[in-house]
This record gives C-alpha cells, structure tokens and sequence, in this order.
C-alpha cells in the first residue's frame, strides 16, 4: 500500500470520526466502528473508496469469517461499521445496503448453553480464566465487568456491578460454587498486593475521572479482583506503572477455545455465558424483570434490589 492510499484512508476515517460524534457512541463502540471501517478500506486498496458497495462488504465480512468464526454481535458491529461509512461517509447510495444489515439479524439469535454445555466448558478451564467465566456465566455479568471488579465490589453474597467511571449501577449475586474459589484466590491476591508495597509497586489504575489522593491508588480495597499487567498512565504527571485489570482478548481466547474443546460447535463467547444464565433463570421461575435488572438492562430499583438477589441467589446456588 502506497503513501496516497493511506492518506487517503486516514483521511476518511477522520471524516468518520467525526460524523459519529454526532451518534454519542460508547468510546469503546467509536473505536470498534473505526477499526472495522479502516479494516475493509485497506483490504481494497486496489479500488477507488467511492467504488465500493454492498458486495464488498458482503466478501469482506466472509473473508473475515472463514479465517476466524464472528460471533453474531461482533458481525452485526462490523457491518453497520461499513455500512455507516459507504452511506454517511463516502455518499453511496447502493440499494443493497440496507439488505446487508438484514444479512447481519439472521444471526442474532442469541446461543444458549444447557446446563450440561455449560459445565463441560467450564471444565476445561482452570485459574483465572475459570473463575472470570464462573462470574460471567453465575452472576450473569459482562465480560468487561467482571473484569473491573475491586476487592471492594465482593460481599459475602452478592456482588456491586459498578461503570467504567466507578459509580455502583446494580447488584447481582455471588454463587455458591464460586464463593470458596474466590476467597482463596483474594487471600493470595493481598499476599502478593504486601509484596509489591515492599517493592515500591502495588499502584492501582483507578476508574475514569476520579479524584483521589495519589495514595488512594495503592489501597487494597481498590485492587483490581483479577489483576493485568502494570502500565504507565498517561494522564499523570508522576508516570506511575501503574496495574490494569486482566486483557479481555486473553480471556475471550481461553473461552472459544475451551468451548471447542468441550465439543460445543456453536460460536460460544463470553455474552453466551452471560445469555445462558438468563435463560436457566427463566426456566426455574425467576421473574423476566428480575432477569432484567439482575443484568443490567432496565435502571437500578433500590426497593426491589434486594428480593431480586435474593431470589436469583437460590436459583444458581
């Protein structure tokens, strides 16, 4: 690829950047969309930008597929990526847009696991990646937010979902099963926390915009409950390393992999876990609007919180 092509593209994708502004998208979605549509404009270097339709979406979107299986809500994103930045960015008006999105809900039938699926994928993993997949799955919790639970979030049976700037959004609740794993794997995690104070280390990133105390960051009950590698964050002047939580991309791989491994031949991601929870719930009897705030979906009802717990706790127990 020459000079003018990437030019050409970079100077595209800042077009789109800014016409998704407008949208008020997540920054995690804003830079998947980007990636998506800088994707398919580099694997047709070979044409003018302004030639590209459906078609191409449609080759790339299967290129994409037979080297990696995407799962439906990945698909979905890539497609209204490409789509957005053919119609809103480079002017197409090809009729067989719209067609594409429609390609993209055939597959938007949510997987679920049965219960026997479920453990024989559990039990391919071990460590970390068993107990990230437990929560997921037995506390119905998103990938990235298990993956930002403090020691602090853990009571002793349930759990506080809190967002990326470290407000508490809801509560769900902590398995049994999963209770005793937890406690041992916390015990070892303060052990090494008393090591890497006696080092010099032991910093925590805290969550967006938050002001504390330079101090605050090295407090146990801010520690990442599955803690990632140490960093250095830009937006300190004392360019501290800082730790992490644990890399999304290291778990989403640990569980397609045991997956395939259990002999499951459906595509399985985190979110299945999460979707299977809620349907297992559904089947013995808890209430669809106690689903729904158990994962998130409808806002926090504080006068409610505790029944809904409560009843899902004796449910996945």
């Amino acid at each position: 690829m020459g000079h003018s092509e990437l030019t050409t593209i970079n100077a595209l994708i800042v077009r789109m950047r800014s016409k998704l502004g407008e949208r008020e998208l997540s920054p995690r979605v804003l830079k998947a969309w980007l990636y998506w549509a800088r994707c398919l404009l580099m694997a047709n270097t070979d044409r003018a930008p302004e030639d590209l339709d459906s078609e191409d979406i449609r080759r790339f979107v299967d290129q994409l597929h037979r080297r990696r299986p995407l799962n439906p809500p990945t698909r979905r994103q890539l497609l209204e990526a490409c789509v957005f930045l053919l119609r809103e960015v480079l002017g197409s008006s090809d009729e067989g847009l719209p067609s594409l999105l429609e390609f993209g809900e055939q597959d938007r039938q949510p997987v679920i696991l049965s219960p026997a699926e479920v453990q024989a994928l559990l039990e391919q993993l071990d460590g970390t990646d068993w107990l990230v997949a437990s929560l997921v799955y037995g506390a119905g919790l998103r990938l990235l937010e298990c993956l930002r639970l403090r020691v602090q979030d853990l009571k002793p049976d349930r759990i506080r979902v809190c967002d990326a700037s470290g407000r508490p959004s809801r509560e769900t609740v902590l398995p049994d099963r999963v209770r005793g794993p937890i406690r041992a794997h916390i015990e070892a995690l303060k052990l090494q926390h008393i090591r890497e104070l006696a080092d010099g280390f032991g910093g925590v990133q805290l969550p967006l915009g938050m002001r504390a105390p330079t101090s605050m960051n090295k407090s146990w009950s801010w520690q990442f409950l599955f803690p990632g590698p140490y960093s250095q964050d830009p937006s300190r002047r004392e360019r501290m390393a800082l730790r992490g939580h644990c890399l999304e991309a290291e778990v989403i791989e640990a569980i397609e992999r045991a997956a395939r491994q259990a002999g499951i031949e459906r595509p399985v991601s985190a979110n299945t876990l999460r979707n299977s929870f809620a349907a297992h719930l559904l089947q013995r009897g808890v209430a669809v609007t106690d689903v729904e705030k158990l994962l998130g979906l409808e806002p926090r009802r504080a006068a409610s919180a505790t029944r809904m717990v409560d009843q899902a706790s004796s449910a996945v127990a």
